[in-house]
C-alpha cells in the first residue's frame, strides 16, 4: 500500500539519499537513513493523514490510544509496500535520474534485505490492523497492498490504464479509517473512496508530466511517454479536476456535511479545476509543477473539512 500521493513510476518523494561515501563514513546512521528512505515517510504522511480523517469522519474520537495504534498499522503496511514496490523496480530506477541514487539500484542496500524489510513491515502491519481495529480494516490494507504491489506495479510497464489501476489502493485509506472506527462500509466511506479516486488522476498526471524523458528511460507506460498521450494527458487532468469538484459537492445534498464543508470544498475544488485548465492550455513543466502543488494542498483541506464538519 502507498496510496493517495503515490507515484506512477518511483514514488513523489525525490529526497536525496546518503552516497556511498557518505555511507562509509556515516557507518550504521548512513545504513539506517538508506532503510528509512526506502520507506518514504513524506510520502506516506498523506497516506496516515487520510486514514485518520476517514477514522474521524465516521465519529471516531479525535485522540485515541486505539487510533494511534490503527495508524501505526497502516504506516506499517504503506512502508512495506513501498519497499516492496522499490524491490520490484529496482532495475528499471537505474536508468532514471531521478531514482539512479536510491539505495537499491545504488546498491548501498542488498535486494535480500530490501525484500525482507518489505515483507516484515506489510506482515507486522496487517497483524497490527487486525488486532487493534477489526478484520475489515486489514481486510481493506490487504487490498491495498496486493495491488499496488503486485497488480498496479508490473502494469506500469505494460499499459497506461496502470493509473486507473493505481487509483484504487490509492482510495482505500479513509476507507481503512472509516472500517477500524465503526467496523463498516458507510456511505461516508462511499463518498470518501470516490473522491481519492477522482482525485488521483491529476495528481498522477502532473507527476507522469514532469517526469515523462525519465520514464520513457525506465521503460514505464505512462500517459505523457505513449503517441498522442501529451493532448490525452491534458485532458484528463482537466476532466478528473472538474469531477473531483462535482463528487465534492455532492456530500452536502446526500447529507454527509453542511455548509462550512461545502464552502471550503468549493474554493479549494474551484482552485483544484483552474490549475488544471492553466496545466492544459499551457502544457509545460512549471504549469504541471503548479497542478502538483494544488493537488497536494487540496486533498488535506478538504479531508479536513469533511472530517470537521462530520464531527
Amino acid at each position: 500500500m502507498n496510496p493517495v500521493a503515490a507515484d506512477p513510476g518511483s514514488g513523489v518523494e525525490n529526497a536525496r539519499v546518503p552516497r556511498r561515501s557518505d555511507a562509509a563514513s556515516g557507518g550504521v546512521a548512513a545504513g539506517l537513513a538508506d532503510f528509512v528512505a526506502m520507506t518514504k515517510p513524506r510520502l506516506n504522511a498523506l497516506t496516515i493523514f487520510a486514514v485518520g480523517a476517514g477514522w474521524k469522519a465516521a465519529g471516531g474520537p479525535w485522540i485515541s490510544l486505539r487510533l494511534l495504534v490503527v495508524l501505526a498499522g497502516a504506516a506499517f503496511v504503506a512502508s512495506g509496500s513501498s519497499v516492496l514496490n522499490q524491490w520490484f523496480e529496482r532495475d528499471r530506477d537505474a536508468r532514471m535520474n531521478r531514482t539512479s541514487d536510491r539505495p537499491l539500484p545504488a546498491g548501498r542496500v542488498p535486494a535480500v534485505d530490501a525484500l525482507a524489510l518489505g515483507s516484515i513491515l506489510s506482515v507486522a502491519g496487517l497483524f497490527t490492523l487486525y488486532q487493534a481495529a477489526n478484520q475489515l480494516t486489514a481486510g481493506l490494507a490487504a487490498i491495498c497492498l496486493v495491488t499496488y504491489v503486485f497488480l498496479y506495479t508490473p502494469l506500469k510497464t505494460r499499459t497506461t490504464l496502470n493509473t486507473l489501476v493505481g487509483t484504487i489502493p490509492g482510495a482505500l485509506p479513509p476507507v481503512m479509517g472509516v472500517a477500524a472506527a465503526v467496523d463498516a462500509l458507510p456511505r461516508e466511506a462511499w463518498f470518501l473512496f470516490a473522491l481519492l479516486v477522482a482525485w488521483q488522476l491529476p495528481h498522477f498526471l502532473s507527476i507522469a508530466w514532469i517526469y515523462r524523458e525519465d520514464y520513457r528511460r525506465g521503460g514505464f507506460a505512462m500517459l505523457p511517454v505513449v503517441e498522442g498521450g501529451e493532448d490525452a494527458t491534458a485532458r484528463q487532468a482537466v476532466i478528473h479536476a472538474l469531477l473531483v469538484l462535482v463528487v465534492t459537492m455532492t456530500a452536502s445534498p446526500i447529507g454527509l456535511a453542511g455548509r462550512t464543508y461545502t464552502l471550503v470544498a468549493l474554493v479549494a475544488g474551484v482552485g483544484f479545476a483552474w490549475t488544471a485548465v492553466r496545466f492544459a492550455q499551457r502544457r509545460t513543466d512549471a504549469s504541471a509543477r503548479l497542478l502538483l502543488r494544488a493537488s497536494l494542498v487540496h486533498l488535506p483541506i478538504v479531508l479536513l473539512a469533511f472530517a470537521w464538519d462530520r464531527a
